[in-house]
């Protein structure tokens, strides 16, 4: 009798776990998945066309599209017909995340979106699109956003990288076509001036948004004024992307919001780019949004330790819930000199101990901040429930003087802090400093990230031998300065005599990176075997103790007859 075919699994007819399996497989495995079986198709078909972000390949399939180059357009060989748009929609029900970005067309798409809004037999052309990201470089791009807006659209990102500006009745033509969005992103009026009038427009009719991001420096006290008046707003962010968008630092210059009882009911994120003196006033203000969860500040000023210390003190009294706070100060004037009253100390930034629920904490400065082993001693201790510590691992004044820090200075937390998953400091890593070999350390539970930024490395692989006895399996190095990336050109710009000891650090501590991995893994087989031969010892132990007293009662019991 022939043998008969191996029935398929009935675990490889599981949607959910197709879904899960098919979205690790690229488009064009995808495709083919979706060729195996009906009920394979419908899985592989979803996960294909989920996200969109060329919409050439998607209105192929109304009809082939040809390349117009005398008037420098795509159009449609034919136009679409009703029968076209039954078909199309089998896919189209299937979008839920659409992209345009006009740098990926070599030709102008607009003529074929304009074919598309006047063939199509509904309004709503991707009816169960909840996600679109929308760039466009010309008036014809913005205009042709709206085409795709419908009510059941809750995540909106609209960007112009050029100076244009939106006209007035798109604002209008947003909200009534799309009510019911729950984040809006808007880098528009690039570098440009507050969008205070615009934004009132949008609050006033998008009664379900709960998140909303603006270009850097945009967040104006009249923003703020307007923002603490919606309802349902969870987290009020900004975009440092140069590319993007942002405002003038004059905008920020003062921050004085006036709000009203009832102020920010909802609000759990706040995101600002303004003087922490401005915002320690803000946050004793009556009707302050003291119970946010995340505070995020950029402030490009120069502020004295007694005014961070201030800042922070507020905070702690006021904002109890608070679980996340980081404090990113980017002044700087070259050439850098370190005035003895201008560097924070383990004192200035104490405060945050006084926070019942603060699990991350990151600082940015532009000096070394002054601290002992013994004051990381008592952090650490302190701080059990630590999750994220970055602690100005990446100042710009490097100077050979300036290190409080040797590599001693992780133990502390490695000690103390069970969940500690990211943690930043500024060392001088030398092989001095070293513990021995024969002095029993305690490993990181938890980390997965080690900062080093701007700290000095020497000796790199008695430095790599060293973090391989603390460092996890997973644990990854990072190095580097975040300097460059906020604020305006201006503020990012570093002179070379500056930038090129930096890069000189980061090779070496790109050398120790390479070695670490390979060093930890053998440290981590080296105790493998280790406790095997001691299991292995205990064994033999056992074993012998019970073959002695065996013998030692077989001793005992024997009879001798003389």
């Amino acid at each position: 009798m022939a043998d008969s075919p191996v029935p398929a699994h009935r675990v490889l007819f599981i949607p959910e776990l197709l879904d899960i399996i098919f979205n690790f497989l690229g488009r064009d495995t995808n495709v083919t998945n979706a060729c195996v079986c009906k009920r394979w198709s419908e899985v592989a078909l979803d996960v294909v066309w989920k996200e969109v972000d060329d919409l050439l390949h998607l209105f192929r399939l109304l009809k082939p599209i040809s390349h117009q180059h005398d008037t420098f357009e795509y159009c449609f060989e034919t136009l679409p017909e009703a029968n076209d748009w039954v078909r199309f929609e089998k896919y189209a029900s299937r979008v839920r995340t659409l992209r345009f970005r006009p740098a990926k067309y070599d030709l102008e798409i607009y003529p074929l979106l304009d074919d598309v809004a006047r063939t199509r037999t509904s309004l709503e052309i991707l009816p169960n699109m909840h996600t679109l990201e929308w760039i466009y470089a010309s008036t014809a791009h913005m205009e042709r956003c709206k085409l795709f807006l419908h009510r059941r659209l809750r995540h909106l990102s609209v960007t112009a990288p050029s100076q244009l500006d939106p006209r007035p009745d798109f604002y209008t033509d947003l909200c009534a076509r799309a009510p019911h969005l729950h984040s809006l992103t808007l880098f528009v009026n690039y570098p440009g001036i507050p969008i205070d009038a615009e934004l009132r427009v949008l609050l006033q009719n998008l009664p379900e948004l709960r998140k909303i991001v603006l270009p850097e420096f945009h967040h104006t006290s009249a923003v703020i004024e307007q923002l603490s008046q919606a309802k349902n707003i969870t987290v009020v962010d900004f975009n440092q992307d140069l590319k993007l968008g942002y405002g003038s630092p004059a905008n920020v210059a003062s921050f004085a919001p006036v709000l009203k009882e009832g102020a920010f009911p909802c609000l759990r994120e706040l995101n600002l780019s303004a003087r922490i003196d401005d915002v320690d006033r803000f946050f004793r203000s009556s009707f302050a949004p003291i119970h946010i969860t995340s505070l995020y500040i950029n402030s490009y000023t120069d502020h004295t330790p007694n005014e961070v210390h201030a800042f922070l003190t507020t905070l702690s009294q006021q904002c109890q819930l608070l679980s996340k706070l980081n404090v990113q100060l980017y002044h700087k004037v070259l050439p850098l000199n370190l005035p003895a009253d201008q560097q924070l100390s383990y004192a200035t930034i104490k405060p945050i101990l006084s926070f019942p629920n603060l699990s991350s904490f990151e600082l940015v400065h532009k000096y070394p901040l002054k601290i002992t082993l013994d004051d990381l001693e008592d952090l650490a201790s302190k701080w059990p429930h630590l999750e994220t510590l970055m602690l100005n691992a990446e100042p710009l004044f490097i100077h050979e003087d300036a290190f409080n820090l040797d590599l001693c200075a992780l133990l502390p937390f490695a000690g103390h802090c069970p969940r500690l998953r990211v943690l930043g400091l500024y060392i001088n890593a030398t092989e001095a400093e070293i513990p021995s070999s024969h002095t029993p350390l305690e490993p990181f539970r938890a980390l997965r990230t080690l900062s080093l930024g701007t700290s000095q490395v020497r000796h790199t692989n008695a430095v790599a031998m060293f973090l391989s006895r603390i460092c996890p399996v997973r644990c990854r190095l990072d190095m580097g300065i975040t300097w460059t990336e906020f604020g305006t050109e201006d503020d990012r710009f570093l002179p070379p005599e500056l930038r090129y000891p930096l890069q000189k650090r980061c090779s070496a501590w790109h050398v120790v990176e390479k070695l670490l991995p390979s060093l930890i893994r053998l440290r981590r087989d080296e105790q493998e075997r280790s406790r095997a031969l001691q299991e292995e010892v205990e064994d033999l132990r056992v074993r012998n103790r019970l073959l002695m007293d065996k013998a030692d009662t077989k001793t005992r019991d024997s009879c001798i007859i003389v």
